[in-house]
């Protein structure tokens, strides 16, 4: 059954049509019984309806509800890339394309315009923003801005075309040159155009369709989902093609997902929106009921706070499954100490759309100096300190250094320093002195590491070598450092957290598991229960954007995306450690929709007394000297550990 909106969309023809589709409200199954509609009703043939998504993913979602509700396939469902590049492989021989050509991948780019740089004399550090400057010349259409920049955007131009190749931003600025210069045959070709998440669309991707597309077009979008202008995603496309199609507009408002205080908090957070296509937005109308308000909780610091977290999740386990929980992040580096509490209260997790926190190159990078500290004979952590401190040291010389090794990678180096060249001498020599001095510093080893790391100038290193995300990846070692520090004051040796680190990085993912994963990579996805951490200042909105009401309209709407994945239950929790604040969008909320009924710290979550016999995953068992707030002092036997309670267990 169709709602009447939905219907009075799937029903529309004969002239353009906007579709605001608000999140949860039923867009794919309106876009699939349209096409029914068109092929049974409107006698359009099938394989003459394009019908355009975002991600693959949502091809083969459209393309399934399709052939399901009509029975019928439709070929030209798929990306804006895959349809250039049937595009290009079919007409791309009138605008001198063979088509034979191949697709480029990153990797070989970075390599060609690496090449290139070094042609010109240009320092690598610039390769960045050779790549930003393509992008907007190819995706954004921008015009050419700097003569250095675009002598190097022309030479690209010129080796890909010697070498038959197009990367993904020329398979799109070559689909609209070519449409540019023959329109005719495609723009008669297709007799309906549907377009699915229309407020991502960038520059070129409109353009290609304006110059495709007649009166039979339908768009689907909702400019609060657009959080992906840094891809130079354009939400202002849904005004432009109000203005350049003047098209009928339906909303879909009934959202069919979430509970209805959810939905409250949702648009009231919309409501606060300084965006320019405020007006065409509807607010959202809950379907489901819900007696559950979302739950906002403040916490003294990050780990007490993912401590309360893996708890409430072991407590929610008696009514949903691990999978149907999600934890979300703004950024990458705030799931470490989620990561840790989960292992700890044994609960499932796997981390989606990115690597393990202890598995990051760059925190990686850092444990290799602390794992040849403790370990002198670990031979692959030596070699990628050779690597990161830049010494040069290929294949050939390390075998000059394993000719004198004894067992210690160190003093082998000490003793083939008269093999190798002055460069690598000097290099290596110092990387052995600093290497040699975290060795007599390992009872302070978080402060000899971040002055190691700062002798090498790993900063440096990371910027040249991470040049994409190269502030997510400092924010990593960061909190990498923070952590040391934290297992410092709880009186952890340096072989104990590498030994927890590996155990952690190890454990296997489970196919039924808490999803930890960052607010942009939840997009298109549903939860039953979703938590939301850290929603401070400097987080969320992140601290970049605070100053520019662009970027900071783009916060809102990641916000506003990460509550609406929720179905029955969202959980918001903030700290005020460091200062921290709450998240200005928390005050854009009502409190009547919110449960605030702990709003501080809970009271202590255990039953651990003085005198208890208590089990760790790390130190095993051990007894309980004393209590203060949530931390005990526990006796191992061997050593005494303070402690968060949230990580023992009482043995009965």
């Amino acid at each position: 059954m169709l709602n009447p909106s939905q219907e009075r969309a799937v029903k529309h023809f004969g002239k353009p049509l906007l579709i605001i589709a608000g999140a949860g409200s039923g867009k794919t199954r309106t876009l699939a019984y349209k096409l029914e509609y068109l092929v049974n009703q409107k006698d359009i043939r099938q394989d003459r309806v394009l019908v355009l998504t975002f991600t693959n993913k949502s091809a083969r979602e459209i393309k399934e509800r399709i052939i399901k509700t009509s029975g019928r396939d439709v070929p030209w469902v798929g990306t804006f890339h895959s349809f250039a590049l049937r595009l290009l492989k079919q007409d791309g021989h009138r605008i001198g394309i063979s088509p034979s050509f191949g697709i480029l991948d990153e990797e070989d780019r970075k390599k060609i315009l690496k090449s290139l740089l070094k042609q010109a004399g240009l320092e690598k550090e610039t390769l960045y923003k050779v790549e930003s400057y393509i992008f907007s010349r190819c995706e954004d259409l921008n015009p050419p801005q700097d003569n250095k920049l675009e002598e190097i955007y022309q030479a690209y131009r010129e080796r890909l075309k010697a070498d038959n190749l197009l990367d993904f931003s020329e398979l799109l600025l070559r689909s609209y040159e070519l449409l540019k210069d023959y329109p005719q045959k495609w723009r008669d070709f297709f007799d309906f155009i549907m377009v699915d998440e229309f407020q991502d669309t960038n520059t070129v991707q409109y353009q290609i369709l304006k110059l495709l597309a007649k009166e039979n077009i339908c768009v689907v979008g909702d400019p609060n989902q657009c959080i992906y202008e840094w891809r130079y995603a354009r939400p202002d496309n849904l005004l432009k093609f109000t203005e350049d199609f003047n098209p009928d507009i339906i909303k879909l408002e009934y959202n069919y997902r979430s509970g209805k205080y959810i939905i409250s908090v949702a648009n009231a957070v919309l409501s606060a929106s300084k965006a320019r296509w405020k007006h065409m937005v509807p607010m959202l109308r809950a379907v489901r009921d819900s007696r559950e308000k979302p739950i906002v909780r403040r916490f003294s610091n990050e780990l007490e706070e993912s401590a309360w977290i893996a708890q409430e999740i072991k407590r929610l386990l008696d009514r949903f499954k691990p999978s149907d929980i999600a934890i979300l992040v703004r950024t990458g580096y705030l799931t470490d100490t989620l990561e840790r509490a989960l292992f700890n209260a044994k609960v499932p997790y796997k981390t989606v759309g990115t690597v393990r926190f202890f598995e990051r190159a760059e925190v990686k990078d850092a444990l290799a100096f602390l794992r040849i500290a403790v370990n002198p004979s670990d031979e692959l952590s030596f070699k990628r300190c050779l690597e990161v401190a830049k010494t040069g040291i290929g294949n050939r010389s390390f075998d000059k250094i394993k000719g004198y090794y004894q067992g210690n990678w160190l003093l082998a180096s000490k003793n083939a320093l008269k093999d190798l060249s002055d460069e690598q001498k000097h290099k290596l020599y110092k990387l052995i002195t600093e290497l040699s001095k975290l060795s007599r510093n390992m009872d302070n080893y978080p402060t000899a590491l971040k002055e190691l790391l700062e002798s090498i100038d790993y900063a440096d290193y990371m910027r040249v070598r991470y040049q994409k995300d190269h502030q997510e990846r400092k924010e990593n070692l960061e909190e990498s450092l923070r952590f040391l520090e934290e297992k410092k004051k709880d009186g952890s040796s340096l072989s104990e957290v590498l030994q927890e680190v590996s155990l952690i990085s190890q454990e296997e993912e489970s196919s039924s598991a808490v999803s930890i994963m960052t607010i942009h990579a939840s997009k298109g996805l549903e939860f039953s229960v979703v938590f939301l951490p850290r929603l401070e200042e400097g987080i969320l909105p992140h601290e970049k954007s605070t100053k520019d009401i662009q970027e900071l309209e783009e916060e809102r709407r990641l916000f506003y995306v990460a509550i609406t994945r929720a179905k029955d239950m969202l959980y918001i929790t903030y700290t005020k450690e460091r200062g921290k604040k709450p998240s200005r969008f928390l005050s854009d909320i009502p409190k009547e929709f919110l449960d605030l009924s702990a709003y501080k710290v809970p009271k202590p979550m255990h039953h651990i007394k003085v005198g208890d016999t208590v089990m760790h995953r790390i130190f095993g068992k051990g007894r309980v000297l004393a209590l203060e707030d949530e931390r005990a002092k526990v006796d191992f036997g061997e050593k005494v550990k303070t402690i968060h309670v949230a990580f023992l267990e009482v043995v009965l």
